[in-house]
């Protein structure tokens, strides 16, 4: 009930709340008031992660609403003393892998293109930096540097855990190292030359169909923009065409990044940045698979409200340590190729 809630939100006391499923960091809830169903999002904060997530997904709502952008939920309100945020309910279905096609990645590319169309005002500046942010190929490489020695470290007390261990010791680490010295043979210099605040873009972070649903008018709506901020338009493209829930075909890569670079005012370096960082954010997402295995990971579920049973985990864990092979197969046959 909502009496659960100290909500300063503008809702009735009768308002009733019904967990929604799929969530894997914060507390989602449709809420039925007046006939109206509404979303409220409660969000993931531990002292161990430093992430605001509360406060950058509403600065990025604030200025994207501001600016007349609507392929989003509606904001209705915000909480920032429980970290609650109230949205319009979109009713329409997520979109399937077999939909992707070039009109929706056309709606994907627009939405980033009017987002960051005046992304240089004092309003815009004023964004924090997306999750993760990246400025130079010395930060990319050091923060899938980070993620791989996590996974080197996984507290072993199980057969499956024991399996993934053995994955990155002998698979993973090995391709991440080959993948690293391959871009550090471009010298210092390169590697630490800072790209400048006019080549970056507003992103909104973990950007991709699995992050949209199909409005009423058949029109797509994005959500989550939690890691939202400013952020190498490279790594928005990479991680676009990388996640794994919603596949963007690679057929529509080069044409994608070259549509962005334009809508950015680039002059034409981002296309083959996107193709030396391919390979980083390949193996990033082989790390994102086995997240499972890592106990932050556990303790944003555990808030997210998903209990699953002892048996239940290490059935999760076998399959996203299945998940882990086959896309660490397809990195080296890319690689191969």
């Amino acid at each position: 009930m909502l009496a659960d809630f100290p909500l300063r939100l503008g809702l009735p006391p009768d308002a009733v709340l019904e967990p929604l499923p799929g969530g894997a960091n914060n507390r989602v809830y449709c809420v039925h008031s007046g006939g109206e169903r509404l979303v409220l999002k409660r969000y993931f904060h531990d002292p161990a992660d430093p992430r605001d997530r509360f406060g950058a997904e509403r600065a990025f709502y604030t200025l994207a609403w501001n600016r007349g952008l609507r392929c989003l939920p509606e904001p209705l309100g915000w909480d920032p003393v429980h970290r609650l945020g109230l949205f319009r309910f979109v009713s329409g279905p997520k979109l399937t892998a077999d939909r992707v096609d070039a009109g929706r990645i056309a709606e994907a590319l627009a939405f980033v293109a009017a987002l960051n169309a005046a992304r240089h005002t004092p309003d815009a500046l004023t964004l924090p930096v997306a999750s993760e942010a990246c400025f130079s190929l010395a930060e990319h490489l050091a923060c899938l540097e980070r993620r791989v020695e996590r996974l080197r470290k996984l507290d072993v007390r199980s057969a499956v855990e024991a399996q993934a261990a053995a994955l990155v010791r002998e698979e993973l680490a090995p391709a991440w190292h080959q993948v690293r010295d391959a871009i550090a043979a471009v010298g210092a210099e390169a590697l630490t030359e800072v790209l400048p605040h006019s080549a970056r873009c507003l992103s909104p972070s973990d950007f991709g169909f699995h992050n949209a649903r199909l409005g009423p008018e058949g029109r797509l709506r994005f959500f989550d923009f939690e890691y939202a901020g400013w952020d190498d338009p490279a790594k928005l493209a990479c991680d676009f065409f990388c996640q794994p829930q919603v596949p963007v075909p690679p057929r529509y890569l080069d044409s994608f990044v070259a549509e962005l670079d334009h809508a950015l005012g680039g002059h034409g370096e981002l296309p083959t940045r996107v193709r030396q960082l391919l390979p980083v954010y390949r193996l990033k997402w082989c790390c994102i698979r086995l997240n499972e295995f890592l106990p932050a990971d556990r303790a944003r579920r555990d808030f997210a409200g998903v209990a699953p049973t002892a048996a239940e985990i290490e059935a999760r864990k076998a399959a996203q340590l299945e998940k882990a092979r086959r896309a660490l197969r397809e990195v080296e046959s890319a690689a191969g190729g």
